[in-house]
Parts: structure tokens; C-alpha cells; sequence
């Protein structure tokens, strides 16, 4: 074990003396370099104690390779499901401040180990301002694994809170995670080829399209992440992995074709409501004025008392349905318009003919 511990220690030297190291750290070419390392070991708790000891040792002397050395432990970690890499974060988070890849790597933490809902939402709104930041040392816009992670934060999120979707900020929030993610595949495919776009990146784009409602392009790219898996001891775990979010699909399909149907029974229940009000009024209004017309045998009086009559009407009619649209969900300015020119026109045929009955 203790050899394994001196390669680790020997590679990550050797990392230490890359050019401009603190600008160097916060791209993907030295993440790649970091993952070569982590994932040609396995980890246990002996060598994780040796790391940490190593880090805790190198904090003050040599900070760089304490971090290198941090980075090797956390990736070790969060590939092989080891310990809590959100703890190993928050331990040693503030002694790697100066170093901005830092917060790609608690994204990354997050993302893997946070599970409540409201401070998965905070950590999306630190790394968008991630992404609109500009820094000479770093650029996370054009940082692919952070565009990775930061769209798999907003799946996850969305994925438990569904009903989320409909905010309007939300919405924008779903369809810049989409921007991200097509960023990552084409800054991607013009490095490697489409054929070595990193699959993971497929699957996080046809969850985002799953969850903005595009089921059979986000399905087609989910499929199209499970043939870019690597041929390696874990492929059929990971095609397991990647077949549960096409079930997922069909859930949230169905929840979203449910949401629909409640809506327009909703709908159809206004409108029930609005007829069943308006009739039962007018049926009142009618059955308790009938009478008026009964005593009245000028012919001038009795037309101008018809069509003040109308205009009552319409003034109901219109107060009525303006009084629905104000308390239900169809809340459309068009239709308050409406309402409110048909109560208008009402006042103003009734005014009209009491003043011509006046003048008779």
C-alpha cells in the first residue's frame, strides 16, 4: 500500500511544477491529468488517511501540492463512492480559496451528495454567477466539466421539484442549463471528434429537453449517451444507471400529461360555474320584473322601458362575469376588457332610455 501511496505522491510532484500552476489548475486539461491519476487506483482507508496526512502536512510548506494532492483524494472519492466528498470539501475549501477550480469541485460534491432541494437551488444560483463571472485566471463558461456539472445540479433539482418548472425564472434557468450542456458538446466535438464527446454530456441534455417537455429528443439523446459508454468492467452498471432516467421520462411525461388534464378540467369547471351563475340570475332577475311590463299600455314608455330592461341585462351579465374572471385561473386582460365594455354599454343603454322616457 505504501507504493501505491509513493506513486500517487511521485505524480502529483510532477504536476506541481506545471507553468503558471494557478491559472493552469482552473482548466480541463489539468482535471484530465488528476482523473488519470485517480482512477488508476483503488481506495481504502489507509491511503486515504496517507493523503490526508500528506495535505494537512503540505498545507503551510507547499500548498500546491497539497491541493494537487486534495484534488487526486476528492476524485478518488467521488468515482469510486467513497466517504463523504461533500465533508472533504467543506474541510478544506477555505485553505484552497486562492485557487477558483475549487468551486467546480464543491459543484461537483453537491451534485453528487446534497439532497435538499433548497440549498441545491442556492448552489445553482452561486455557479451561475460562476458562469457570468470574468477572472483573468479562470473561465468557467468554457469550462465543460463545469458546464457539465452546473446543468446536472439543475436536472437534479428539477427532477424533484417538477412542479417548479412552471416559474418563469425557472424556465430561463432550465434553458440555460440547456445552452450550457450544447456548449459542452461543441466545445467537445471540435476538440476530440463527435464520436469522443464524453457520454455523460448526452445524458444531461436529454434530461434538461425531458424536463423542458421535448420527451423523444431528450429519450433519443439518453440512448445516444448508452452507446458512447466506454466497453469497461462497469459498462452494464452504467447502462442500468443511464436506462433509469428513460423510465424517468415516462413519469414525468405522465405527470405532465396529468397537470394538463387537471388544468383544462379546471377550466371546464369555470365555465360550468360561470353558466350555472349566469342562468340562475338571469332566471331571478326575469321571473321577479316580469310584472312591470304587464301595467304599462303606452307603446313609446313600454319600448323605452324594454330596452332599459336590456341594458340591466347586460350590466348583470357583465358585472357576473368580470367577478368570475377576477376570482378564478383565467386571469386574461383581454377577457376583464370585455366584461367591463359590456357593463359600459349596459349603463349606457339604460341611461339612454330613462332619459328618453323622461322626455316623452
Amino acid at each position: 500500500m505504501n507504493n501505491i501511496f509513493e506513486e500517487i505522491l511521485a505524480k502529483a510532484k510532477q504536476l506541481e511544477n506545471i507553468e503558471n500552476f494557478e491559472i493552469a489548475v482552473n482548466y480541463r486539461d489539468f482535471e484530465m491529468a488528476i482523473t488519470s491519476i485517480a482512477s488508476s487506483y483503488k481506495l481504502d482507508e489507509e491511503l486515504k488517511s496517507n493523503l490526508l496526512e500528506t495535505i494537512n502536512n503540505e498545507l503551510e510548506r507547499n500548498e500546491k501540492l497539497a491541493f494537487i494532492v486534495f484534488f487526486i483524494l476528492f476524485t478518488m472519492s467521488r468515482r469510486q463512492n467513497f466517504g463523504n466528498i461533500l465533508d472533504l470539501v467543506n474541510d478544506y475549501e477555505t485553505y484552497f480559496k486562492k485557487f477558483e477550480i475549487i468551486k467546480h469541485i464543491r459543484l461537483m460534491a453537491v451534485l453528487v451528495k446534497l439532497t435538499n432541494t433548497k440549498k441545491i437551488y442556492r448552489e445553482i444560483l452561486n455557479a451561475k454567477i460562476l458562469l457570468e463571472k470574468k477572472s483573468e485566471n479562470s473561465n468557467f463558461a468554457n469550462h465543460v466539466g463545469f458546464l457539465n456539472a452546473f446543468s446536472a445540479l439543475i436536472c437534479k433539482y428539477f427532477e424533484y421539484e417538477l412542479d417548479e418548472r412552471k416559474d418563469q425564472d425557472n424556465q430561463k434557468l432550465l434553458n440555460l442549463a440547456l445552452i450550457c450542456i450544447n456548449k459542452a458538446i461543441k466545445i467537445e466535438t471540435h476538440e476530440k471528434g463527435i464520436d469522443n464527446v464524453y457520454n455523460k454530456f448526452y445524458l444531461n441534455r436529454g434530461r434538461i429537453l425531458i424536463l423542458l417537455g421535448q420527451y423523444v429528443k431528450g429519450e433519443e439523446d439518453i440512448l445516444k449517451s448508452i452507446e458512447l459508454l466506454p466497453y469497461s468492467v462497469d459498462r452494464e452498471s452504467k447502462i442500468n444507471e443511464y436506462n433509469q432516467y428513460l423510465v424517468k421520462s415516462s413519469i414525468i411525461h405522465a405527470y405532465d400529461l396529468n397537470e394538463t388534464k387537471v388544468d383544462d378540467l379546471d377550466r371546464i369547471k369555470v365555465s360550468n360555474y360561470k353558466s350555472i351563475a349566469l342562468m340562475t340570475t338571469l332566471l331571478g332577475f326575469l321571473l321577479g320584473s316580469i310584472n312591470i311590463f304587464t301595467t304599462i299600455s303606452d307603446r313609446f314608455t313600454l319600448l323605452c322601458l324594454m330596452l332599459g330592461y336590456c341594458g340591466l341585462l347586460l350590466v348583470l351579465v357583465g358585472t357576473i362575469l368580470l367577478g368570475f374572471s377576477l376570482n378564478f385561473k383565467e386571469h386574461k386582460k383581454r377577457l376583464y376588457v370585455y366584461d367591463v365594455l359590456l357593463i359600459l354599454l349596459g349603463a349606457l343603454i339604460f341611461v339612454g332610455t330613462m332619459i328618453l322616457i323622461n322626455w316623452g
